[in-house]
């Protein structure tokens, strides 16, 4: 969960944090990497439904600012408008067919960016993609950032992996500097306050203590595998308006990645990157998406909705209506007879 504003030239807000008061239970990310394994995992919390996964190919697209450019090719995860342009549409992680993984978390407050007068701004407004169009790695990602004319508020810090098991968190500091907080121990784990400055945000999380104790208890190589990464995001997921929407894994060096699901994330769908992006035919042709224009018959995307249920609630679909159901008519007939109750005090006190 991410929120911030590039401007003039760029409004881009991921979150409406001007009514948005749940920063502080959402949104956990961690990268592991022990031996030749390195996952990424993510969980997604917020008042938003309708999911998707967007997949983009390799292939040349027309800039605003570099003209014709070629872009790697990369899946994206997020959520639609919701029938509301002004509060997302936007991409909130994903990994391109380099391995390079990214999500963000929430912040509060915004903080004010200073502008690099020596960088380039962005070829598109969806920033976050155009790093992963354009970077295999997180150190060409640290010098993507070093190099932006990035400018106004912050609301937000960025995880990055790469398939090396290099990670860097990219905040903001104090005096509006971008700061890097590079991965240690093997590990790198990210809520909702700054790693630099943990009086920015909500400092203590129990969710960062859960996830850094549970990394612990994984000492070997031949430990580490998806299962136990989507027990630390099981451990970790929140519930209500502001849970868990979805749940990923990245696995960079395979370029594979999972969408956990089931009683205690007990089910990870698997999806092979490489061998979607290659599927040309189920890609269509758009004139334009995520902020650049397609070159002759459009830029190719694939869009698929997600369709996730997360918890015990998965095999009781029927049950949990019903009682929904349930609940819904007895909160309608206790607010009636409460009306009934208030009106007849009103002709009583007439």
């Amino acid at each position: 969960m991410s929120v911030f504003i590039l401007q003039p030239l760029i409004t881009h807000n991921l979150m409406a944090n001007s009514y948005d008061t749940h920063i502080s239970s959402s949104c956990t990310i961690f990268t592991v990497s022990i031996g030749d394994k390195v996952y990424f995992g993510n969980n997604e919390d917020y008042r938003l439904n309708n999911v998707y996964r967007w997949y983009i190919p390799a292939q040349n697209v027309s800039t605003t600012y570099f003209g014709v450019k070629e872009i790697y090719g990369a899946v994206f995860f997020g959520f639609d408008n919701n029938d509301n342009p002004d509060i997302d549409g936007w991409e909130q992680g994903g990994m391109n067919e380099y391995g390079l993984c990214y999500d963000a978390n929430g912040l509060d407050p915004d903080i004010e960016l200073n502008l690099n007068q020596s960088g380039v701004y962005p070829y598109t407004d969806h920033a976050l993609a155009q790093i992963l169009w354009d970077c295999k790695n997180v150190e060409e990602v640290i010098t993507w950032f070093q190099n932006i004319k990035w400018y106004g508020s912050l609301g937000a810090q960025f995880h990055f992996a790469d398939n090396i098991g290099d990670a860097v968190v990219v905040g903001v500091n104090a005096t509006g500097q971008w700061v890097f907080t590079r991965i240690d121990s093997a590990f790198l784990v990210s809520t909702n306050f700054n790693l630099n400055d943990t009086s920015h945000g909500y400092y203590p999380c129990s969710r960062y203590s859960t996830a850094t104790q549970m990394r612990g208890e994984i000492t070997a190589e031949e430990d580490l595998n998806v299962s136990k990464c989507a027990e630390i995001l099981y451990a970790v997921h929140q519930e209500g308006l502001y849970g868990t929407k979805y749940s990923n894994i990245c696995d960079p060096v395979n370029l594979e990645f999972y969408f956990n699901s089931g009683d205690e994330f007990s089910v990870s769908e698997k999806f092979d990157l490489i061998n979607i992006l290659a599927d040309i035919e189920s890609f269509e042709h758009k004139n334009s998406f995520f902020g650049v224009d397609g070159l002759g018959e459009g830029i190719l995307v694939k869009t698929e909705k997600i369709d996730i249920q997360f918890g015990s609630n998965t095999n009781t679909t029927s049950e949990t209506n019903g009682m929904t159901i349930l609940t819904s008519i007895l909160g309608i007939t206790l607010s009636m007879l409460l009306f009934l109750r208030y009106r007849k005090k009103q002709k009583k006190d007439v």
